[in-house]
C-alpha cells in the first residue's frame, strides 16, 4: 500500500521547496468558504447537478465527464431524499464518483486546475 499524500504546507515548512522548487503544488481548490449547513429536505436532480458543478473548481469539469456527473447526481439526489434508506454500497459508489471528478479533499490535491484556454494556432478566424 502506497503512504498518504503529505500535505503542500508540511512540505513547505520542511523546506521542500527550497531544495526542489519544481516540487510545490497549486491544489485546485474554489477558494470559497464551506459555506453553512445545508437545508435538509428533499432535493431534485437539478439542483444535485447544478451543487455538484458550483463545488467544482473552474475548469476541472469538461464534456467528457457528463456521465459521472450525472450517476454523481442522481446519487446525491438519492442521499440527500433518503439518506437512512440509502444502501451503503450506493453511498461508497457516490464517493467513487465525488472521487473521479475531484471533489474529495485527496482527489482535489491531484487536480490542476487551468482555466486559460491555449489558442489553437491552426483555427480559422
Amino acid at each position: 500500500m502506497s503512504r498518504n499524500r503529505t500535505a503542500s504546507n508540511v512540505l513547505e515548512l520542511k523546506g521542500a521547496f527550497k531544495h526542489d522548487p519544481m516540487r510545490a503544488r497549486v491544489d485546485a481548490a474554489t477558494g470559497r468558504p464551506i459555506g453553512p449547513c445545508p437545508v435538509d429536505g428533499p432535493i431534485t436532480y437539478e439542483i444535485a447537478w447544478d451543487y455538484l458543478i458550483s463545488c467544482s473548481p473552474a475548469g476541472v469539469l469538461d464534456e467528457r465527464d457528463r456521465p459521472f456527473l450525472e450517476v454523481a447526481a442522481r446519487l446525491f439526489t438519492e442521499m440527500r431524499n433518503n439518506f437512512e434508506g440509502m444502501h451503503p454500497a450506493r453511498l461508497g459508489r457516490l464517493e467513487m464518483m465525488l472521487s473521479k471528478l475531484g471533489m474529495t479533499p485527496v482527489d482535489s490535491s491531484r487536480v490542476k486546475a487551468d482555466s486559460t484556454q491555449k489558442k489553437n494556432t491552426f483555427a480559422d478566424d
